[in-house]
Formats: C-alpha cells, sequence, structure tokens
C-alpha cells in the first residue's frame, strides 16, 4: 500500500513512476486540498483530476469513500492494477 501525496507535492509523471517500480496493490492520495480544513495559501490542490484519471482508465478499481475511515480486506486487492482508495472531502472532524 502506498499513501502518496498527488496533485500537490509529485507531479502525474513522478506518481506513475512510482507506482511503476513498487506496484502497489492499493493507493491512497494524500495532501489534498479539503473543504473546511485546508486554506486557500496552502498550496494545496484536490486530487480529483488524478483519481478521475484513474477511474477512467480502471473504473473497478477506484473506491470513492463515503467516511473518514478505511478497513481493507487482502481479497479486495487481488486484481492487475492497484486499488485507489478515495476520502474525497472526508475527514474525521473533532
Amino acid at each position: 500500500m502506498l499513501i502518496l501525496p498527488v496533485e500537490a507535492v509529485l507531479t502525474r509523471a513522478e506518481v506513475d513512476a512510482i507506482l511503476r517500480k513498487y506496484n502497489p496493490k492499493a493507493v491512497i492520495p494524500d495532501h489534498y486540498f479539503l473543504n473546511g480544513l485546508t486554506t486557500d495559501t496552502s498550496g494545496l490542490e484536490s486530487a480529483d483530476g488524478w483519481v478521475n484519471d484513474q477511474e477512467k482508465a480502471h473504473p473497478a478499481d477506484v473506491l470513492r469513500l463515503d467516511g473518514a475511515e478505511l478497513a481493507i480486506n487482502p481479497a479486495a486487492l487481488k486484481g492487475p492494477h492497484p486499488r485507489v482508495y478515495y476520502f474525497g472531502n472526508h475527514f474525521e472532524k473533532k
């Protein structure tokens, strides 16, 4: 499993190179703009563009989560492409 700062720290080309090198079973985008949590001056961007591209290429391998928690079943990670788990704008509010 890799947690990668897509669209914020790493370029798409860098993310693609990392995925080819390590061939993870799961990828979680990290370091992206979250409404209500991140300020506009942070310089962070949404990971939506990258996730949308992954979904177009491999729709069955992208899971848009509807909450701030994730439990992964090893059986769900079988397949030729990494599974993308995207939290979107969900984060734990305390």
